[in-house]
């Protein structure tokens, strides 16, 4: 058995993502949960900066927009959110019983930066590399003072897309 955990993007929720459990085996159907244990995290509500402080379902905060790599990072906020997924994925561990090596951690937007600071920062804190990482229209927050090096890159496979016509993240 493998597990695929997916991040939502700012302001969305869990649902909002959760329909990729039957749309994925409809494709492929050996991605069913007859094989693959699916988990949809939820953020919790806090307040985002950049929309003058209002209240909404977010990872971290954020502070520029349109995002790029020269936007402010949230850095308490990110080690926060890369908690908060480190523990979903000890949660898949224990009560499924499958390892951090089985498990792919993916997003999209907000949720797919999260991903990619858990998957490429895992080495570092002394965990086991995911078995693969997921991000649509995402970034990797904390570019300028967090290096992803070639064994991290090797060891995680990494699946990046972004929309040509995205305005929102650059």
């Amino acid at each position: 058995r493998a597990a695929v955990v997916f991040l939502h993007g700012l302001g969305d929720t869990a649902d909002g993502w959760s329909s990729l459990e039957q749309m994925i085996p409809s494709i492929c159907p050996r991605l069913s949960s007859d094989y693959i244990h699916y988990a949809f995290p939820q953020a919790p509500t806090i307040g985002i900066t950049l929309n003058g402080g209002m209240r909404v379902p977010g990872w971290f905060d954020l502070y520029d927009w349109p995002i790029d790599s020269t936007s402010r990072d949230d850095y308490h906020g990110q080690i926060k959110a890369v908690h908060m997924l480190e523990e979903e994925i000890e949660l898949i561990e224990r009560e499924e019983g499958i390892p951090a090596s089985r498990i792919v951690v993916g997003g999209f937007a907000q949720g797919a930066a999260l991903a990619m600071l858990s998957a490429f920062s895992r080495r570092e804190r002394g965990k086991e590399p995911y078995a693969g990482c997921v991000c649509l229209s995402g970034w990797l927050p904390m570019c300028q003072k967090f290096r992803v090096n070639g064994d991290e890159s090797d060891l995680t496979p990494l699946f990046w897309a972004h929309g040509e016509y995205d305005d929102i993240v650059r």
